[in-house]
């Protein structure tokens, strides 16, 4: 396993069997923020030191958020150059973990790390938006290579969570979650990757009271938008066809050419009604979820409202419609 690292000098402690069981050292983060610097150097290739050292840090600091947010960066950087997938897997499992911690753990009162840089000076480190982006451009890209390749890791395997990954005060990183999701998904019901995106979001939805309301709303997006495509057609004239058709002419969003017979219409809209109706089935209790309100509605929930009644009304046409 090769890693583009720079030398990490400083680490002056052994990492054994037993290390999960030390107390967590009072310069952790600077032990660890000292290796992402070395990296960013650029000079040291072996990344078995690296992801040593974040798995200790996982481990043995469970309660330094900032800790487990440089631990979440470190593996992201050993991630993306392990091409075993067992060992692939494991790093995936272990960055999620990092990045759950620090997600439950966060609490802006307890101000930044001051830490210290190679050059002398001395930075206030946070790293929330370092973790959050090791989730959305490392862990999860690289966790559904792994599930296509069929070795699922932890987080789309499909089972609920003992405890919700994600903080119950916050629901920032969990809405950067389901926006990827929604963006890389959305008009692919038919492939593998919308499968994925469907286990994740029902792991999550059974695995967190606290943002179920939110989860909700993300499964009836999933489904529900599917459903907006693929019934909705477009029936249009323009003079530019007037030798086809009279002009008239049909639109699917799905569909690159245009459609000019009635009969050809028909049998595309008769396939994609079939592939409508499963996803309405599925997007209804969510949505009939979401219309049990709360007592006190929040800015939020007027927005994800307005959106779930206009899926609403194409979920009912559809399981409506012979």
């Amino acid at each position: 396993m090769r890693l583009a690292l720079a030398a990490f000098s400083l680490l002056a402690f052994s990492i054994t069997a037993h290390a999960e069981a030390e107390p967590c050292p009072e310069d952790a983060e600077q032990r660890l923020y000292e290796m992402v610097e070395s990296i960013g150097r650029g000079a040291q290739s072996d990344a078995a030191p690296v992801a040593a050292l974040a798995e200790w840090a996982v481990a043995t600091c469970q309660a330094r958020t900032h800790v487990q947010a440089l631990a979440a960066t470190l593996l992201g950087a050993v991630i993306q150059a392990t091409p075993d997938r067992q060992k692939l897997a494991h790093y995936v499992d272990l960055a999620e973990r990092a990045i759950s911690l620090n997600d439950s753990s966060w609490n802006p009162r307890i101000g930044p790390a001051v830490l210290k840089k190679s050059d002398g000076s001395s930075i206030d480190y946070f790293g929330y938006s370092q973790a959050t982006g090791v989730l959305i451009d490392r862990v999860l890209p690289y966790g559904v290579a792994l599930a296509e390749a069929g070795m699922p890791p932890r987080l789309l395997s499909g089972e609920p969570y003992s405890g919700c990954p994600y903080a119950a005060h916050s629901a920032s990183r969990l809405a950067d979650e389901a926006r990827l999701w929604d963006k890389n998904v959305f008009m692919k019901s038919d492939q593998p990757l919308f499968v994925l995106a469907e286990t994740r979001l029902q792991m999550l939805q059974a695995s967190c009271p606290s943002h179920r309301r939110d989860l909700n709303f993300y499964l009836a997006r999933l489904y529900g938008q599917e459903v907006e495509v693929l019934t909705g057609w477009g029936h249009h004239y323009s003079e530019d066809f007037q030798m086809r058709n009279g002009g008239w002419y049909w639109r699917h969003e799905m569909l690159r050419d245009l459609i000019f017979e009635e009969d050809e219409m028909l049998a595309r809209k008769a396939e994609f009604d079939a592939r409508a109706r499963p996803l309405a089935e599925k997007a209804k209790p969510y949505l009939d979820a979401l219309y049990k309100l709360p007592e006190t509605l929040a800015a939020k929930d007027h927005e994800q409202l307005e959106q779930a009644n206009r899926w609403k009304k194409t979920v009912d046409a559809s399981l409506a419609a012979d």
